[in-house]
């Protein structure tokens, strides 16, 4: 299948040309529609899309109208090689992204607010209503933007204030009870002063999937608001300032995982510190909210039971936004700044059931362990020698996970370029970047009382199980530069070079409290008497290692142990390439670009090894634009990548506790294949097609422990003869494919135009997109697979002739069919073997939206 689809994608190249992006179109007297030049500032100065020599794909707010782009999710459907888990929250391209979301860990690839870098991706999902163009950059751009970006970058330009006065007002209803409403006004204020106010309002009531239990629906359900205020002042001649301030906030029931397998019956499935819930179903007199017995997700993906809705709020989200130009006579100088506060809180059930409580039997009756527990004296010995003195315990199961981002930070770029017109173009650049990034993860079973007051410990009136915090400052510098020299009338040659220092430090704390699972304290053995045991004593690593900065200490009263973490990280990366533009319609380049993402921790496990190195990439391309007859455009590019240190996250048992630590890879390579297409072959049809092949591998990785399959049983595991002390089974890496690399993707659109005289004009459009089966994990197994699956979409855009109202109607996701965009394993009780959890995209999605222009 690979061989196919690389041979497939040479022969292309042959004929074509490089992955750059969508072109819009024009009426021409000759009937055939020709290709609008679209312009880009991908490169740090305007140029036409097509005579960039970079992997870029650029999506106007017009383009993204006929196309129904409502989201980063819907951009990947149509850009070659880019991936987004709106799950995790997790952007890849070409397979480079990032692993976890945890504290002390970078992006790989950089999004930035009208160049001004923002860690979070919504700017990128703004509607089309607030963003002019969304730029997507493939391969490193470590040499023209400030910000470390090892995978790529994505740039997203506002819509800003014009001479003219300007009103709209856009109207939307859609199904799952949603409606939107989106205002703004915007002109000038004065000489040289422009200013704009802008707003939206969304809500939908309805979510997605439905819980059994009787509990809210969830995914996509909720509210959002969203506020900006900008002014753009040309204070002189030769000096303009453009402000920005926003605020946003919302409440959500934002379910985006679920299960597809049965659920675990073990009473203490892998991995958990507490009793299972679901073995709960096995006793008799068991209390639990709804119906459902069994996962309702294994025969329809789309309904769960839960007894803790899902939540999630946005508070207290502020912007600002600064870009500072001065035109001297053949320099450009330029400040980007901007800062960014918010507050993210949310909730989910853990736990996967609905069960409220159940009597645990003691050892002898326990019909699924069907053996007595080990340990020391328990019930069962006390009623077989001394009596009835004891009595079973009472779980109540319901576990939560609570999460939290309390972050701030300052982005400063500083950069002078040439504005002349001579052969020689370059830039130079300074960055700052400042972080504060406060990280909470609440692993909570209040329900359970003895969990709240574990024995002879410190008080927990959180009830968690497990704490772990982490609070990092994060401070990055850099000094960039590149040059462009047009050798000849044709070639241009490119060079660039990047000097990058990160700084981190902070602190992490974490508490372990284990209730009914300890040998001779198992609530099979010591019922109603069991106690919860407080285990962080135990389960912290003492140990010096790479990027601790202090001894571990345990406070007394609130049974937290803490450490402080600190390190940093420098590297040099660069750009070296060539351009031939040999006529007006063609553009070759070779480029070979360095990429660097900084090390890292991580952060809230106190664990044995916290830190994580650098990730250096080498990346190779080639590529082509080449218009045929002014209406067909065809961009291609083939790259290779040397990456040597990937960080990979992994769950490793430490003292009998489940944690996760980073490790470095040392060796991968990817390579692929990436086109993209215009066709008009009339004035009234245009037809977009874009493709990518990928493939990937680890070149070694020796030896890990696949924790959803600890002994290396299930099939395509790769054991290596070796064991750690658990028993768990070591399996080697090599040959597997890096996460999130999509081997083949392909997106289709067209579009017809048809005039309707006074009446306006009235714009059709379909899409067709398709992913393959696609690995979410570095091992490289079922249960992180997630199937193909593709999408139809029909867009419907009336005008009306003087352009004052529009129309748009849309049917997304055509047929109804369950997309995938990423997938998870875990152990479960035999005969099961592994259970697999879903991040699950949405379902048939309609509505019309009124636009009017005044």
């Amino acid at each position: 299948m690979r061989k196919a689809s690389m041979l497939a994608a040479v022969s292309a190249f042959a004929i074509a040309a490089s992955g750059q992006g969508f072109a819009q179109v024009q009426e021409e007297p000759d009937g055939v529609r020709k290709l609008d030049q679209v312009t880009v500032t991908a490169v740090k100065r305007e140029q036409d899309l097509n005579d960039v020599p970079v992997a870029v794909t650029a999506f106007t707010a017009d383009l993204r109208e006929e196309l129904g782009l409502d989201s980063l999710s819907d951009f990947a459907r149509f850009t070659p090689s880019l991936a987004f888990s709106a799950g995790d929250d997790r952007v890849f391209i070409r397979g480079v992204g990032r692993q976890t979301n945890t504290n002390g860990s970078d992006p790989g690839v950089a999004t930035y607010a009208d160049g001004i870098y923002d860690s979070s991706t919504t700017a990128v999902s703004k509607s089309d209503f607030f963003v002019e163009r969304v730029e997507v950059l493939r391969g490193p751009q470590g040499t023209l933007y400030g910000r470390n970006s090892i995978g790529g970058a994505i740039n997203v330009l506002s819509k800003r204030p014009a001479d003219t006065l300007e009103r709209e007002v856009r109207l939307s209803i859609g199904n799952f009870e949603t409606t939107e409403v989106q205002a703004s006004v915007a002109g000038p204020l004065g000489d040289g002063l422009r200013g704009k106010l802008a707003g939206s309002y969304r809500n939908q009531d309805e979510g997605y999937f439905d819980n059994v239990a009787g509990g809210p629906s969830e995914a996509g359900a909720g509210e959002y608001t969203y506020f900006e205020a900008q002014l753009d002042a040309d204070l002189s001649e030769n000096f303009s300032l453009w402000l920005k301030a926003d605020t946003q906030n919302g409440r959500f029931n934002n379910r985006t995982t679920n299960s597809a397998s049965p659920y675990d019956l073990a009473p203490v499935p892998a991995g958990f510190l507490t009793p299972g819930p679901a073995f709960g179903y096995f006793q008799p007199g068991f209390t639990q909210e709804g119906a459902a017995t069994s996962n309702p997700g294994v025969n329809d993906i789309r309904k769960f039971s839960v007894d803790t809705p899902t939540t999630s709020k946005l508070d207290d989200n502020y912007g600002l936004s600064a870009v500072a130009t001065w035109n001297l006579d053949n320099i450009d100088i330029k400040y980007l700044g901007g800062y960014r506060t918010y507050f993210y809180d949310a909730l989910r059930d853990d736990d996967g059931t609905s069960m409220l409580s159940y009597t645990f039997p003691l050892d002898a009756a326990s019909p699924v362990a069907g053996e007595v527990m080990l340990g020391g004296p328990n019930c069962q010995w006390y009623l077989e020698n001394v009596g009835p003195v004891c009595a079973a315990a009472t779980v109540f199961p319901q576990r939560t996970f609570g999460y939290s981002e309390d972050k701030s930070f300052f982005s400063h770029e500083l950069t002078a370029q040439s504005s002349d017109d001579s052969d020689f173009w370059w830039i130079v650049g300074a960055y700052m970047y400042d972080e504060d990034f406060r990280q909470e993860s609440h692993f909570g079973n209040k329900a359970q009382p003895e969990i709240s007051a574990p024995l002879a410990a410190a008080p927990n009136p959180s009830g968690d199980f497990v704490t772990a915090i982490s609070d990092m400052e994060t401070t990055s510098y850099a000094l960039f530069g590149q040059a462009d020299y047009a050798l000849t009338d044709t070639v241009t040659l490119t060079g660039g070079l990047r000097y990058s220092m990160d700084k981190k430090s902070g602190s992490e704390w974490l508490r372990i409290i284990a209730y009914g699972i300890i040998p001779g304290f198992t609530v099979g053995g010591s019922g109603a008497a069991t106690p919860a045991l407080d285990l962080t004593a135990a389960s912290v690593s003492y140990a010096s290692a790479a990027g601790v900065a202090s001894a571990v200490t345990i406070d007394p009263a609130t049974g937290l142990a803490t450490r402080d973490l600190e390190n940093e990280w420098n590297a040099l990366s660069g750009v070296a390439g060539i351009q031939w533009q040999p006529n007006d319609d063609t553009n070759y380049f070779l480029r070979y670009s360095r990429g660097y993402k900084s090390g890292g921790f991580n952060a809230g496990g106190i664990s044995q090894f916290p830190q994580t190195g650098e990730e250096l990439l080498d990346a190779f391309e080639i590529g082509a634009k080449k218009s045929f007859g002014g209406n067909l455009q065809v961009n291609a590019t083939a790259y290779h990548y040397s990456y040597d240190g990937l960080q990979v996250p992994l769950d490793v048992e430490e003292n009998g506790v489940r944690l996760t630590r980073f490790f470095n890879l040392a060796d991968s390579s990817a390579q692929g294949f990436e086109l993209e297409t215009v066709w008009s072959p009339t004035d009234a049809l245009r037809v977009m097609f874009s493709y990518a092949y990928n493939d990937s591998e680890v070149k070694d990785g020796c030896c890990f422990v696949d924790v959803a399959d600890p002994y290396a049983i299930q099939p395509d595991a790769n054991p290596v003869g070796q064991s750690d002390a658990s028993g768990n089974q070591y399996q080697s890496l090599e040959g597997e494919m890096l996460p999130r690399t999509v081997p083949n993707k392909f997106g289709l659109n067209v579009s017809y135009d048809i005039p309707l005289g006074e009446s306006g004009d009235l714009t059709l459009s379909g899409n067709y997109s398709w992913l393959d089966d696609t690995y979410h994990g570095v091992f490289n197994r079922s249960y992180t697979q997630t199937p193909s699956s593709d999408q139809v979409d029909l867009i419907g855009v009336w005008t009306s002739s003087e352009e004052a109202y529009r129309v748009v109607g849309y049917v997304k996701n055509v047929f109804d069919e369950q997309g995938f965009d990423g997938s998870t394993g875990t152990a479960s009780y035999a005969p099961f073997g592994v259970s697999q959890t879903y991040y699950l995209t949405a379902p048939r999605t309609f509505g019309v939206q009124l636009q009017m222009h005044f």
